[in-house]
């Protein structure tokens, strides 16, 4: 988690399930945080700092993964997919890298 918080004078009320609250309350806990506020804007400011680091883990703009997409979707119906020959060729390719 953050080792910041969101420093301001802006207050906001949020109203949230009772499974979020309950999940937040465990987080907060957890991590020995003082409130769920505390919790809650850790959390936010994390999820939202993953969004500006594009949290796909790909480091890929929202952009370049819609055209990916659209790249795939062009290219036709996937390939039958073969389970077993690949896990063959797997093996073939990691028993090679190890003989040689």
């Amino acid at each position: 988690m953050s080792d910041w918080l969101m420093v301001g004078v802006m207050s906001t009320t949020l109203t949230i399930s009772d499974d979020l609250a309950l999940a937040l309350e465990t987080r907060r806990q957890q991590a020995g945080m003082p409130s769920l506020d505390a919790a809650a804007e850790v959390l936010l400011a994390d999820a939202l700092a993953g969004q500006d680091a594009h949290a796909d883990g790909l480091g890929l703009s929202d952009e370049e993964l819609r055209a990916l997409i659209e790249d795939g979707e062009a290219s036709g119906p996937p390939e039958a997919w073969d389970g077993q020959a690949t896990r063959k060729a797997i093996r073939l390719r990691f028993a090679a890298s190890r003989a040689g």
